[in-house]
């Protein structure tokens, strides 16, 4: 006698693989999902340097250290609390520094741009765990 389809150990042992990939895959996911939230920090310190160089462009004794986009104290995001954005250097290079920890796990990220009067380019990096 021929049976079609699948018997009930066959059918536990599927489940029982796609269970195990799917734990496997949670916490990638997890780890991708922070560090998407924490990317709002790369636009915080991206405003800071770039106003910087705009003001820098008319006045190369300015202090970016006091322009609003660098002075930042308890700014926050739709995923991000405690946001603090920091300039140091001057006009001909400096380093702009966001860090926040995340609304709902408390982590905290920071991400950094900067400017070099040798490239005239702004670098940032990606947000990561401080």
């Amino acid at each position: 006698m021929h049976k079609a389809g699948l018997t009930l150990i066959e059918l536990m042992i599927v489940i029982a693989i796609l269970a195990i990939l799917t734990g496997m895959a949670i916490v990638p996911y997890n780890y991708y999902i922070r560090k998407s939230q924490a990317k709002d920090l790369l636009t915080f310190a991206r405003a800071c340097a770039q106003e910087a160089v705009a003001q820098c462009q008319t006045d190369s004794q300015a202090d970016i250290s006091t322009l609003d986009a660098c002075s930042i104290t308890n700014g926050t995001s739709q995923y991000l609390t405690d946001v603090q954005v920091s300039a140091s250097g001057g006009c001909s290079g400096f380093t702009a520094t966001a860090t926040g920890k995340l609304r709902d796990l408390g982590i905290q990220y920071m991400a950094n741009c900067t400017y070099s009067t040798d490239t005239d380019d702004i670098v940032c990096t990606a947000s990561r765990k401080s």
